[in-house]
């Protein structure tokens, strides 16, 4: 089955981690929400007070997935490129040829700091996307040669997450999808 672990992070922005991880449940992906805490806790307040008690913590993640997600969020993202643990396993996920998906400040902050974007063309938030060298004006972005999905903000986060079930699932599968949620309406 196609897996896909996403970030969870005290501020990560509330409709990036959530409409994602929904998008992906509905197309038949294998979700894995993953705490990022210090502490070690599962439950994280997202940017907006929504709490959520994830799957896993981040140092229970030990499986190889077919994609990383890093949501947005200033607090999220800082949190997140500050997790080594979730730093090595990009770092893995982009040596083993295997997708990455960032939106918002997540491009910027975790995934430019890290060197995990190099020379692939990306988007994200106006501001949080000066250490992108390929920068696009985008709303949302797939480069497939560099196996990498961005997004550019909260009101994108629907588009964000079809694109990054677009890189994993048949294009079938999308459709159903799409049109199950009225996308295509």
């Amino acid at each position: 089955m196609v897996s896909a672990l996403i970030a969870f992070a005290n501020g990560s922005e509330d409709m990036e981690a959530t409409s994602v991880a929904s998008i992906l449940d509905r197309g038949g992906v294998s979700v894995t929400r993953a705490a990022i805490t210090k502490d070690g806790s599962k439950e994280v307040t997202l940017s907006h007070g929504m709490k959520v008690v994830c799957d896993k913590h981040i140092s229970e993640c030990n499986d190889v997935y077919d994609m990383i997600i890093i949501p947005g969020g200033l607090e999220g993202s800082k949190n997140c490129a500050q997790c080594t643990t979730l730093v090595t396993m990009l770092k893995e996920q982009k040596a083993g040829g295997r997708y990455i998906g960032a939106i918002c400040a997540a491009p910027g902050f975790v995934l430019a700091k890290h060197d995990l974007i190099g020379e692939a063309k990306a988007t994200g938030y106006p501001g949080c996307s000066d250490d992108i060298k390929h920068y696009t004006n985008t709303n949302t972005y797939i480069d497939r040669d560099y196996k990498l999905v961005t997004g550019k903000g909260p009101a994108l986060s629907i588009e964000f997450g079809l694109a990054c079930l677009e890189v994993l699932v048949p294009f079938d599968k999308v459709e159903q999808v799409k049109t199950g949620m009225l996308f295509n309406d």
